[in-house]
């Protein structure tokens, strides 16, 4: 079965109710819930998460997404993909050579641990994954 990588925004638009793809993005993880793909992210979108939401919604909310993700792993419906060094350099090298585009280097990791476990599909609202030929989830962010 293949993982489904969620990006930071899908991750925001599910923890925060005021964000206007708050409810796109909470259906979208229940039709994903039901079909029982596995979720994978990485450590760096964590912290960028945990981040956005301490600054945009405060600190109890990012201890609670803490929560969230926590007991997703646990119960093996998530998978935290740690950016080694390897990888790292393999998302500078895609920092580099597209230097057309607008990707953060957050980004560049996250396309170098979507390819390696073979994602076809990414939660989330960030045209980059589109641009490099994934499928973006869900439709209209």
């Amino acid at each position: 079965m293949n993982f489904v990588f969620v990006d930071t925004g899908g991750w925001i638009a599910m923890m925060v109710k005021r964000d206007r793809l708050y409810n796109k993005a909470i259906s979208h993880y229940r039709k994903l819930s039901e079909t029982g793909y596995p979720l994978i992210t990485s450590n760096y979108i964590l912290v960028e998460t945990y981040t956005r939401i301490r600054y945009d919604d405060g600190h109890l909310k990012a201890v609670q997404f803490h929560k969230v993700i926590s007991e997703a792993v646990e119960v093996g419906r998530l998978h935290v993909e740690w950016i080694t060094q390897e990888l790292n350099e393999e998302a500078w090298s895609i920092f580099k050579d597209y230097k057309d585009q607008e990707f953060s280097f957050v980004d560049c990791t996250s396309f170098v641990v979507a390819k390696k476990y073979k994602v076809a599909e990414v939660f989330g609202f960030d045209q980059g994954f589109a641009t490099m030929g994934f499928i973006l989830r869900p439709d209209g962010g």
